[in-house]
């Protein structure tokens, strides 16, 4: 299995784009992006030409894929142009179960599109499909986020080729539930993709209760699982406070000695977020320490 990072927010775009190869097929996991936050720590006109170049990549990663998965329908997880899916299978959230009213109409406009597709369409949620020795296996529709979000529903993806299991979380916030944290030791993947929680939204639309459970969360993962290296992006790195707002996450790995990466860092790259804080300085946030539990506890709850 060979995982290429197409585009990522560590990557300076809202996305977590990500293409997978085996011998059996070549797939394109969420093929969207879109602009960074505005206290995200580049000038817009840099922001602008981030989304468009990894557009570019994107739209390239799903013409050297056999297959399309799309998790749901917010425009970070998926680009409504139909030249993007012409000539390819499609895996797709139920456009109709468990979907709200936005993400619902937004479907409807990508499955015209789409019509007709030579190599067929179909839901994925709570299914298992083979191509050849590889499966892509689909969770039931989980909340985005915690339980009742208006956000709406979305499809973790199991990827296994008989050799090498990977896992992606889509958007669960920092797996702010402890079931799904549960549903991600239960596979115990090699390699899982998980999106972090939206630190930069604290004290006004997160709380710090549910950035509590998410670091619980993902700590219980990293003791209760063997994967060869985690990957923590999407919303916590549009924050450059991420390692401080994950302190207890990266000293609990530290100590286990197990390996925390964003996507960027897998390919060797700097996270963006903190290469246009070194030069631009800081837009929201002048101050702050480690986030501790001890310090959650007594300051928040």
């Amino acid at each position: 299995m060979k995982v290429d990072y197409v585009a990522f927010d560590s990557m300076g775009v809202k996305s977590m784009c990500f293409r997978v190869k085996t011998q059996d097929l070549t797939v394109t996991v969420d093929p969207g992006a879109a602009i960074e936050t505005n206290s995200f720590p580049l000038p817009l006109k840099e922001r602008e030409k981030l989304v468009a170049g990894y557009h570019k990549k994107i739209k390239n990663s799903c013409r050297r894929s056999d297959l399309i998965v799309i998790t749901h329908y917010h425009y970070d997880h998926y680009t409504p142009e139909k030249s993007m899916y012409e000539g390819k299978q499609l895996l797709i959230k139920d456009p109709r179960k468990y979907i709200n009213k936005s993400q619902r109409a937004r479907a409807g406009k990508l499955l015209s599109m789409v019509e007709g597709a030579p190599e067929g369409v179909e839901t994925a949620d709570g299914r298992k499909f083979r191509f050849g020795d590889t499966s892509v296996e689909f969770s039931d529709a989980l909340w985005h986020g915690k339980r009742g979000t208006h956000l709406g529903w979305v499809l973790m993806v199991n990827i296994d080729d008989g050799e090498s299991n990977l896992l992606y979380t889509s958007d669960l916030c920092g797996v702010y539930l402890r079931e799904y944290a549960d549903l991600i030791i239960d596979r115990n993947p090699d390699i899982l993709i998980m999106d972090g929680f939206p630190s930069y939204l604290l004290g006004y639309v997160v709380s710090y209760r549910g950035l509590k459970n998410a670091l619980e969360n993902t700590i219980r993962i990293i003791e209760n699982t063997d994967s060869d290296y985690y990957v923590i992006d999407h919303h916590l790195l549009r924050d450059y406070r991420f390692r401080e707002i994950y302190y207890e996450v990266y000293r609990r790995a530290e100590e286990l000695g197990k390996r925390i990466l964003t996507a960027a860092e897998v390919e060797g790259k700097k996270p963006a977020v903190l290469a246009g804080f070194k030069r631009y300085g800081p837009t929201r946030w002048k101050k702050w320490d480690n986030i501790t539990f001890e310090g959650i506890n007594e300051k928040y709850l």
